[in-house]
């Protein structure tokens, strides 16, 4: 073989190599900081506040549970934030040391996984996804054999062993929980919102991964919004406009558009001009605190005025008991 035509040979081989190799991870770097909070909105935490413990479960999770108590606690206790990715949610609230404090009493519960990256990836996609309607096992679309579909088991592990282990060291207010979450971790907390309606009343979904298996989220949103007559909720949908490809930001003015559908239910849609995918993780974060913080008040709209709160409550609803110490 002369040595041009070796050449030829082998440009054609490297061609090829990208269509017969399976798909690749997605480049990410768990072990990357988080990006800095927007200075105008952001949410300081002192290191030295944060305390810490770990849970197991049974799937094999070892979940790293940072928690920190942020002003006075209010006379019915402190509102409790849940915010997933803890372990990357609790960093940049920590590095934000030039924020103002934040006044209002609330307790922030940062549920992340013990590992000293700032993200687990594999663990995250099962915890966060939804599981398929008809059964099948749900994989991540993106990296062939990685799991997905753990969502319920997770809202199990919240509901019934960290919402008690909370209650049992903190004055809580039991009927005002909510729940932060980002791309797959914002698919939980709208998943929670569909399906457990009465778990939090604050829910907050930045850059959803709406194309998760779609149209599954969707036909979920169409469910819940058919069945529900009135639920006293507020929902913040987050997102950047610079977001592009399978996590572009258009879906969620449209879901914002669907939910108001709901009597009671809160809807606030808000874009971070320029914002990437990434970015907004940490951009989300204090105006999400800010809002659970101050009550999750009535929206403002143009004129200054402000959309009225529907005042009422949801059949069958049951609230998260406090358990005895």
């Amino acid at each position: 073989m002369t040595a041009a035509r070796a050449r030829c040979v082998a440009a054609l081989l490297l061609a090829l190599l990208p269509l017969a190799a399976p798909a690749a991870r997605p480049h990410f770097d768990a072990h990357r900081p988080p990006a800095a909070q927007p200075p105008g909105e952001a949410v300081a935490v002192s290191a030295a506040r944060v305390q810490h413990f770990v849970l197991d479960v049974p799937n094999g999770h070892r979940y790293r549970i940072q928690v920190a108590a942020l002003g006075t606690p209010p006379a019915a206790g402190y509102p409790v934030l849940y915010l997933l990715d803890g372990n990357a949610a609790m960093a940049a609230l920590t590095a934000a040391h030039a924020a103002p404090p934040l006044r209002a009493g609330v307790l922030l519960v940062a549920v992340g996984y013990d590992t000293d990256a700032y993200f687990d990836t594999d663990a995250r996609s099962l915890d966060y996804t939804p599981p398929l309607p008809d059964g099948r096992p749900a994989f991540d679309p993106r990296v062939p054999g990685r799991r997905g579909g753990g969502a319920e088991a997770f809202l199990d592990f919240l509901q019934q062993r960290l919402q008690p282990r909370i209650a049992r060291a903190w004055p809580v207010d039991a009927h005002r929980q909510g729940i932060w979450g980002h791309s797959y971790g914002a698919l939980l907390a709208l998943h929670a919102l569909y399906t457990r309606p009465g778990l939090f009343r604050f829910y907050a979904a930045a850059s959803p991964a709406l194309w998760w298996h779609a149209p599954l989220m969707a036909d979920e949103a169409s469910r819940f919004v058919a069945n529900h007559r009135a639920i006293d909720a507020c929902v913040l949908l987050m997102a950047g406009s610079g977001e592009r490809g399978p996590k572009a930001a258009e879906p969620a003015p449209a879901l914002a558009r669907q939910l108001r559908a709901v009597p009671g239910l809160q809807v606030t849609w808000r874009s971070f001009p320029g914002l990437r995918h990434g970015q907004v993780f940490s951009a989300s974060l204090g105006p999400a605190i800010r809002r659970f913080a101050a009550g999750c008040p009535a929206p403002r709209v143009p004129g200054g005025s402000h959309v009225a709160a529907v005042p009422v409550g949801v059949p069958g609803r049951t609230p998260i008991v406090r358990p005895a110490t």
